[in-house]
């Protein structure tokens, strides 16, 4: 008789409450930006009253720092990981298809990147999302030296390929009304994600090797 597998343990109600609250708020931020979205029209977004909120989180930075790490903490995991194991080309053209399944949990991410680098430099919300998007491209341009060394890439040449994978990769997110004026259906559609992560195979490998 095989043994019975535990169950997944169920969210308390507060747990839910703070994960719709968390689902707003990056859907308003990445709409609104940090400084132009309150805590007000989050709280109303997921249902509860403003004083509700202090019961999760301390206010609207952290917050918005929770709105970060629960998409981006584990991009970095598993960036760090994958390059820590990575052993030929085909290792650092998989990440980029990788990423994107990453980003599909949560494309908001990808306006908030948006605003970080075209924005606002002083503004709070940026700020946080550039600490963190220094983090990612540190370890981005420490594996393309790796990969470098061997091609005699540049330091500019590895900061070019970078962007341009981060581009690609987050940019996609981006290209709703494109699609839309385009007849290619949703970002969304498994085929079209498909399809974006083989284009990322293919123009990222050939990147790497030329």
């Amino acid at each position: 008789m095989q043994p019975e597998q535990d169950a997944p343990r169920r969210q308390t109600k507060g747990e839910r409450t703070a994960s719709r609250i968390l689902d707003i708020a990056e859907e308003l931020f990445a709409r609104q930006g940090y400084d132009g979205t309150s805590l007000r029209q989050i709280a109303e977004g997921a249902g509860i009253k403003e004083p509700g909120l202090y019961n999760h989180f301390s206010g609207k930075p952290a917050l918005y720092e929770a709105v970060l790490f629960r998409a981006l903490n584990p991009m970095a995991t598993v960036l760090a990981e994958h390059l820590d194991s990575a052993s030929g080309l085909r290792d650092y053209t998989d990440l980029p298809p990788i990423m994107t399944d990453l980003l599909l949990e949560h494309p908001q991410m990808a306006a908030l990147f948006q605003q970080a680098l075209q924005g606002d430099t002083e503004s709070i919300g940026n700020r946080m999302v550039s600490q963190w998007l220094e983090k990612l491209f540190d370890q981005g341009i420490r594996s393309l030296e790796d990969i470098g060394s061997a091609s005699e890439q540049d330091r500019a040449t590895q900061a070019i390929n970078l962007v341009a994978m981060f581009n690609l990769t987050t940019g996609y997110f981006l290209s709703q009304r494109a699609m839309d004026s385009l007849g290619g259906g949703k970002l969304d559609d498994p085929d079209n994600i498909a399809r974006q992560k083989r284009l990322l195979h293919k123009v990222i490998r050939a990147m790497l090797i030329s």
